[in-house]
């Protein structure tokens, strides 16, 4: 019976995989527990994470696509003392574990789009995203929107990996964030697996 559940889990999985690369969608909730696996946790833990993306004491930070927090306690220890993280994801689900999850330690919530944020003009140091964009639909409105409301010094930063059905290649990701008015700075890990961080160009602000 293990055997069936373990092949019925790889299929289902696979057929997951194909169908969400071929249209777009959020990370469903009830798969959440694929974001704390064991190798997960040693190759991108959230303490890794929050150093890639550049998260510092006193930054206002955005993160967009929070799942059920995987990343959100390390990065909310990350701004303090001084500093806020807003979580956004358009999935009032997801928003629910996530609260469910992080009880008193939950940061602000909104619900909404990526790529329709109801937020003001520059009004964020930091915006982060996790095996999020692909699953975006509007990809090149999202991307205008983090110029939008990033502050003239402000990092957008982007993490994209395997097996993440909606990966996005680093030369691709380049080529779409240059069309927001972002130019590439620092990055890290691997291929398959890295973390680009971009800065607004002059006359994007």
């Amino acid at each position: 019976m293990d055997s069936f559940l373990l092949v019925a889990s790889i299929v289902g999985f696979l057929a997951y995989l194909a169908w969400q690369r071929r249209s777009p969608r959020p990370f469903p909730p009830w798969m959440t527990p694929l974001l704390h696996s064991p190798f997960r946790k040693r190759s991108f833990s959230p303490e890794a994470a929050a150093r890639r993306h550049g998260i510092a004491p006193g930054m206002i930070v955005l993160e967009v696509g929070p799942g059920d927090g995987y990343l959100t306690v390390a990065a909310n220890d990350a701004v303090a003392p001084g500093g806020r993280l807003i979580c956004l994801d358009v999935q009032p689900a997801m928003l629910r574990k996530l609260r469910k999850a992080l009880g008193s330690h939950t940061p602000p919530l909104v619900c909404a789009s990526g790529s329709r944020l109801p937020f003001r003009a520059r009004a964020f140091d930091l915006v982060f995203l996790s095996h999020v964009l692909g699953e975006i639909p509007d990809r090149t409105g999202a991307l205008a929107e983090y110029a939008r409301v990033l502050r003239s010094n402000g990092t957008l930063a982007i993490t994209e990996g395997l097996p993440d059905p909606d990966f996005i290649r680093g030369a691709r990701l380049v080529r779409m964030a240059r069309g927001a008015g972002f130019l590439p700075s620092e990055r890290f890990g691997h291929t398959l697996h890295y973390t680009q961080r971009f800065r607004l160009g002059e006359g994007a602000a």
